[in-house]
């Protein structure tokens, strides 16, 4: 994930996800295979947990502005994972590629500009 804020904000990590946009756990994981965090949501609490320290955040979209500096559209995600081209005001995905497990999806609208670039592995 590039956020190009100043200064811009590069992102990398492995990740497992479990669930739907109403509720799942998204495990983030280090080159090395190290648990860096788990996200956690559900309709009651959205939580990020990492180590023995977790923080309650208002919804995911608050969440992933926080750790990330720009708000992550969770609904679409999970349906851009999937294929399906949902719109998300000021973003657009890239789908060409989905059946060989790559996706980019761009945030042009706020600024600053977001691209988020997933590759997919077979489970």
């Amino acid at each position: 994930m590039t956020v190009q804020s100043d200064p811009p904000r590069n992102m990398s990590a492995g990740f497992s996800l479990d669930g739907n946009a109403r509720q799942g756990e998204l495990n983030l994981f280090s080159p090395l295979g190290t648990t860096l965090a788990t996200l956690q949501w559900n309709p009651n609490f959205t939580q990020w947990l990492q180590g023995s320290q977790y923080r309650r955040f208002e919804s995911m979209a608050h969440l992933t502005e926080e750790v990330t500096g720009a708000a992550i559209p969770i609904d679409a995600m999970f349906d851009w994972l999937q294929g399906k081209s949902t719109h998300s005001i000021g973003w657009q995905a890239d789908l060409s590629a989905i059946h060989q497990g790559t996706l980019v999806a761009k945030r042009s609208s706020p600024e600053p500009l977001v691209i988020v670039r997933i590759k997919l592995e077979a489970p």
